[in-house]
């Protein structure tokens, strides 16, 4: 069963890969395929988000982020001239200047400023782990009560170990959560944390009784009588995407539901008494459909609404009621979602006229005469390449970005509407004729990996984006924008700054001779012919640029800097399995790596490469995951790392004699999805990995982790990991754009103080009722240990004892302790270590 699905996932992909051409007034939609790429990575063997390992493991990186912040500063370098995907908008109803932001995978945001300027927007820290933020509801009644649903889901769950029918399951959802002081502090109302990956697509308060909530959630139409302090599932219809409430008879509720290809939970509902019982409307609305729809209900005649509703490829049509829902009419056959009526339409219904409306979708378009005909106001295509200014112009004034998630009018002033779209936050002053962005400092980017940075210079790096382009940073958050469509893998001659490399989904691969000036096609012409993953990989030697890998079913190699490249192998590197990523020997350039995804086959898999001798050799002792990236250490290519995605495994591989073994080397490591690894190569036994709640450094070749990222963002899943000078940690993170921090190692003249512990351990870990630190020194010492709760308090405490040189055993005691995460931190003379313990029951 699993070939079969996997095979629908291929076919799918090659329909949105093989989907309209880009033209002036189409585009192919790519939003599935990225989904895809991103959930099989995390889903993948067993076809399960497993939500709850991840909400342990942010309980562990919070403890060590307290217990080691202040370690090192965290730049952010932006873009802050592009947005990124964004699915929900909420106006602050007392103050027009004061927006929230929900995006894709960066969190909430917030401006003061209308989003006005190059700084307008700060990403609002909740606590906890919130990436996809899917809506936002605030008290009118008493602004500082707000909430937010977390999740961004658009298909049935389903428990198949496969990912063809995960193509558009999004990011982790944790429930709901709610505010009572404007945002500034956070706790969990709907708590989800520890389930099945669940959305949360739509919140509504009662207007006339604003403790009265509810929700649209993935496991059906929420209530809440109470606040937020308990919920009811009280219409358990799988895929509740959008509400709309009567604004003066709030006993009358409509609801609508949808999926990706999944007909059977499709259908928009109307409750009459207050939730006691639904009915499926019909009455000229479609009996079923593949996408979702969307609803807007005019303020002041609530008996008319409008629904958009979406087939999964095509607009199903725009349908109206005068009469509250009894009947309904196709009004408007106009396309506007078109091949993504699964995943980004919406319409807002002008609060005085109930004849003019916003209907968006792929872009704008807007109705004076109740949808008899509609005008298209902005277009996809006219966004501006190059380089704007940090909350300066994107485009022209009838530009606004692609794939448009939600569209809302002001409250109170109704000329001015917001929309929100895979581009980020745009405005328009005059009811909809033009529009301008609002992205200055909105820094929501999904970058990929891999990014390039220059070896010499500082102020240059290219990286590709979700629906974004590649764009190049050139030393100011405003970052230049070149080539097109989902920008991918990106490099830099380690030797030539003006040599760049770009690419596009399935492996176009693009190279600059000219520092990004211009840019010519170095794609290699058989690879165009075979199936390639949608982050198609190429690296560079690093021991010659001159050459380069490219890989689709097929392993490529270039010896001219792509400018010309023949198969590798004569037949698939893995039996039509496609390649994921390649690494490359720092010293060998005929010494490589690849991974592979299972789209043909039923199994993840390594293999090393012998490019001089044409040899391939599949690697033994490795999880069946998908392996995300491969690092060859500079001091002896024996020595390698790959790092794992998936769950319920280690995550870090270490082979020390040219892959005939490998060894779990990721003790301390959180069990969640890992994207990247990076060898320092001014200190090989300093290794970094980047996964989805930061970035760890091993200081010992991988025999122990610690958290590194404790001062940057929470959440961030971190994509790529480079250097830059002079000596920068360089960060590209999968919806917070890019940051920079300092490595740890800091070359001196003197060599650095060696510590006196030499080894430190806990077993068992994870514990019940006791568990015994290790440790082993180099001389003797004096030392004390504490054993700190999440919030830092000290449970335990052993008070300064000398202990010889050579080993040392403590038992610490745990059954009095609930089951948690809890820290051990190690004090003594020169040294504050620190080790994560799992207390179970």
């Amino acid at each position: 069963m699993k070939i079969d699905h996997l095979l629908v996932g291929i076919a799918l992909l090659s329909f949105m890969a093989c989907g309209p051409a880009v033209q002036t007034n189409k585009r192919p939609s790519e939003a599935g395929a990225a989904f895809l790429y991103w959930t099989m990575a995390r889903t993948y063997p067993d076809g399960q988000f497993h939500t709850e390992k991840y909400s342990e493991a942010l309980a562990q990186r919070q403890l060590e982020a307290q217990l080691r912040g202040g370690q090192n500063d965290w730049e952010p370098l932006g873009p802050a001239n592009i947005g990124g995907r964004t699915l929900c908008l909420a106006i602050h109803p007392l103050d027009s200047n004061i927006l929230w932001a929900g995006s894709a995978s960066g969190g909430l945001w917030k401006t003061t400023k209308a989003g006005l300027g190059p700084n307008a927007w700060q990403r609002v820290e909740t606590g906890h782990p919130v990436l996809a933020v899917g809506a936002i509801a605030i008290d009118s009644s008493n602004p500082k009560v707000m909430y937010i649903g977390t999740g961004e889901v658009y298909n049935l769950e389903n428990s198949a170990p496969n990912v063809a029918f995960r193509t558009t399951r999004g990011t982790y959802g944790v429930g709901i959560l709610k505010s009572t002081d404007g945002g500034v502090t956070w706790s969990k109302s709907l708590d989800w944390s520890y389930g099945d990956l669940r959305g949360v697509q739509d919140i509504q308060l009662n207007p006339l009784r604003s403790t009265t909530v509810f929700a649209a959630t993935t496991e059906g139409l929420y209530r809440s009588y109470d606040a937020g302090k308990t919920w009811a599932n009280i219409h358990p219809v799988r895929m509740a995407v959008d509400i709309a409430l009567h604004p003066t008879d709030t006993t009358r509720l409509y609801v609508t539901y949808g999926s990706l290809d999944d007909q059977d939970v499709s259908g928009v509902y109307r409750t009459s008494d207050a939730g006691k019982t639904f009915a499926k409307l019909a009455g000229g609305l479609p009996a079923s459909f593949s996408g979702k729809t969307l609803l807007a209900i005019s303020p002041n005649q609530p008996n008319t609404l409008y629904a958009s509703v979406g087939d999964a490829f095509a607009q199903k049509g725009l349908y109206k009621t005068a009469n509250g829902g009894d009947t309904w009419t196709r009004i408007n056959n106009t396309d506007v979602c078109k091949y993504q009526g699964w995943y980004s339409h919406d319409i807002a219904v002008h609060p005085l006229n109930p004849n003019i409306f916003i209907w968006t979708g792929i872009d704008t378009w807007k109705s004076v005469n109740g949808g008899t005909s509609v005008a298209q106001k902005t277009y996809w295509y006219k966004w501006i390449f190059g380089a704007v200014p940090a909350g300066g112009p994107e485009g022209p004034r009838d530009y606004v970005h692609a794939d448009i998630h939600a569209v809302y009018y002001h409250p109170t002033d109704h000329n001015k509407v917001y929309s929100v779209s895979d581009g980020g936050i745009f405005v328009s002053y005059d009811g909809g004729e033009s529009w301008s962005g609002r992205n200055g400092g909105f820094q929501t980017q999904q970058f990929y990996a891999n990014m390039g940075h220059s070896t010499t210079n500082p102020k240059l790096s290219i990286g590709g984006m979700q629906d974004n382009s590649t764009a190049i940073y050139k030393g100011t958050p405003a970052w230049t924008r070149v080539l097109g469509g989902d920008g991918e893998c990106a490099a830099i001659n380690p030797l030539n700054d003006q040599i760049l490399y770009g690419s596009s989904q399935y492996l176009n691969v693009y190279k600059s001779p000219d520092g990004g000036q211009s840019f010519f096609n170095v794609t290699p012409q058989e690879a165009s012919a075979e199936e390639a993953a949608f982050n198609g990989p190429f690296e560079l030697a690093p021991s010659n640029p001159n050459i380069m890998y490219f890989g689709a079913e097929r392993l490529y190699r270039s010896e001219d800097g792509g400018d010309t490249s023949t198969p590798l192998t004569t037949d698939p590197v893995a039996e039509g399995d496609v390649i994921l990523t390649i690494g490359v020997s720092p010293q060998n350039p005929d010494l490589l790596y690849c991974s592979t995804a299972p789209l043909v086959t039923n199994t993840a898999r390594v293999f090393k490469i012998d490019a001089a001798n044409n040899a391939t050799t599949a690697m033994q002792g490795l999880p069946d995951r998908l392996c995300m990236d491969i690092a060859i250490s500079p001091e002896d290519d024996r020595v390698a790392y790959a790092a794992f995605a998936g769950f319920n495994t280690d995550h870090v591989f270490k082979t020390t004699d040219g892959g005939e073994t490998w060894q779990p080397s990721g003790k301390g490591l959180p069990d969640v999805p890992t994207n990247s690894l990076l060898i320092d190569p001014l200190q090989p036994n300093h290794v970094y990995v980047g996964n989805d709640l930061g970035v760890w450094l091993s200081q010992d070749a991988g025999a122990s982790w610690a958290l590194y990222s404790a001062d940057a963002p929470q959440a961030m899943l971190a994509m790529h990991l480079g250097i830059a000078p002079p000596r920068k940690l360089r960060v590209g993170t999968y919806g917070l754009g890019v940051w920079q921090t300092d490595l740890a190692f800091v070359p001196t003249s003197a060599p650095a103080p060696r510590s006196v512990l030499a080894r430190w351990d806990m077993s068992p870990n994870p514990a019940t009722e006791a568990t015994t630190a290790h440790l082993t020194f180099r001389q003797a010492t004096t030392c004390s240990m504490r054993l700190l709760d999440a919030q830092g308090k000290t449970l335990w405490r052993l008070p300064k004892t000398f202990m010889p040189d050579g080993a040392y055993r403590q038992s610490i005691p745990l059954r009095h302790l609930p089951t948690g995460v809890y820290g051990l931190l190690l004090e003594g003379p020169n040294m504050r270590e620190i080790k994560v313990l799992v207390k179970k029951e």
